[in-house]
């Protein structure tokens, strides 16, 4: 079945009485459609090359239909809800395990939209996602907001590369700007007045070796606090190497020796769980374990003296004195994003990229005191010019300038 494509031209338009008069194409009349004896229908266009596309859209269609085959059937747009569903399905296929983070930001915007009657992925509109960023509440000169936009771009890209939106509504919108902070790690002092603080903060007997074990852990591993908190017994070897650890955050396996006295006392220490270092999943939530040890090291921090912000991430600043004490020792940044468990050494860089430099400024310090065993050559200065050759050359500029 051919569909041909014909100009219908209204009783105002001087080109409707001319010899084929439905091909002329210079006019901006209203386009059809037309097969068989006296089958016609608007093309709804008055633009040759979009009907001309039409009728051979309509063509197929006809003949799909002459042959019996059965029309492809539109996809049915799916609700937010149900994209969020295969997202976080999506994740564990891949082995990524912790989703929190994704479930409770895109639950978010799942509630503003239905707040809006926005129930489709595909009603997300660019101002709708910048109406809803002006609402996130995040403390100062925090890169809580970067972190999530992230998320939520990587949410929108995966929604169009598997077709549930015609199109990548993230896209038009620009990042956000990343806060970089300084980390600032614990001197050796400060780590052991948080040792001797342990038995002044009126812990228990058990509590208070529970939390030094702990510090001496994180500061020697340089684990996150809910992969130290979590950390199985079954992945300390005899050879006191920490092996097959994966990050939370990342899910990067990490190699991590550890000295032989923490080693020991992480042996020696007891649990209420076979299994674990300080957890028991059967008593207590990962999320409470967490939020337990982070009250505990606040007690100590501020019997040490220690000083820190009320909103600070403490366990992490144990975390950040094991990279720096490596860098400071001259092991390579790549080497210390692998033992972090970073998956570009970009990310290293980007919080401990000071610290290289203090390390290159120690390196300056070691070559200059090299200096005193050494003959450093004795300075010589070229031959100066005489006096008059000088006086002839600035007369010469200055009438050049009044020239």
């Amino acid at each position: 079945m051919v569909v041909s494509v014909y100009a219908r031209h209204s009783l105002k338009c001087p080109h409707r009485k001319k010899k084929n008069a439905g091909q002329y194409r210079r006019c901006g009349c209203p386009l059809w459609l037309r097969w068989g004896k006296t089958n016609k229908r608007a093309a709804r266009t008055r633009t040759w090359e979009i009907a001309t596309k039409a009728a051979r859209k309509l063509e197929d269609e006809l003949e799909r239909e002459a042959l019996g085959i059965e029309q492809p059937r539109k996809p049915d747009h799916v609700t937010i809800d149900e994209a969020l569903g295969l997202y976080l399905a999506d994740r564990d296929q891949r082995g990524i395990r912790d989703s929190s983070k994704v479930l409770r930001l895109i639950g978010r915007l799942r509630n503003y939209s239905y707040a809006r009657n926005v129930m489709h992925l595909k009603d997300i509109t660019a101002r709708m996602l910048t109406e809803w960023r002006a609402t996130w509440t995040f403390r100062k000169d925090s890169s809580g907001p970067a972190v999530a936009w992230s998320i939520v771009r990587t949410f929108c890209r995966w929604a169009h590369s598997i077709d549930l939106v015609p199109s990548d509504v993230s896209s038009k919108l620009k990042s956000l700007p990343i806060v970089r902070k300084q980390v600032q790690p614990l001197t050796r002092d400060e780590i052991a007045d948080l040792l001797m603080a342990t038995r002044q903060c009126g812990f228990s007997l058990d509590i208070e070796e529970r939390v030094r074990v702990f510090i001496l852990l994180q500061r020697w591993s340089g684990l996150a606090c809910v992969d130290a908190a979590t950390l199985r017994r079954d992945l300390l070897r005899h050879d006191d190497n920490l092996t097959q650890v994966h990050r939370t955050k990342t899910d990067a396996e990490v190699f991590i020796p550890l000295p032989p006295a923490v080693a020991k006392m992480l042996r020696a220490h007891a649990n209420d769980h076979p299994d674990y270092f300080f957890w028991n999943p059967e008593r207590m939530k990962r999320s409470s374990l967490i939020c337990q040890f982070g009250d505990w090291l606040r007690l100590v921090f501020d019997r040490a003296g220690v000083k820190h912000g009320q909103q600070e991430m403490l366990s992490h600043r144990l975390r950040h004195s094991f990279a720096v004490e490596l860098l400071l020792a001259g092991v390579p940044i790549e080497q210390v994003g692998k033992l972090l468990g970073h998956k570009t050494v970009r990310t290293t860089e980007r919080y401990y990229s000071a610290w290289v430099k203090e390390r290159q400024r120690k390196l300056e310090i070691e070559v200059k005191q090299a200096w005193t065993k050494m003959e450093l050559p004795a300075f010589s200065p070229q031959r100066a010019a005489p006096a008059s050759e000088t006086l002839n050359l600035a007369d010469a500029v200055i009438e050049g300038m009044v020239h």
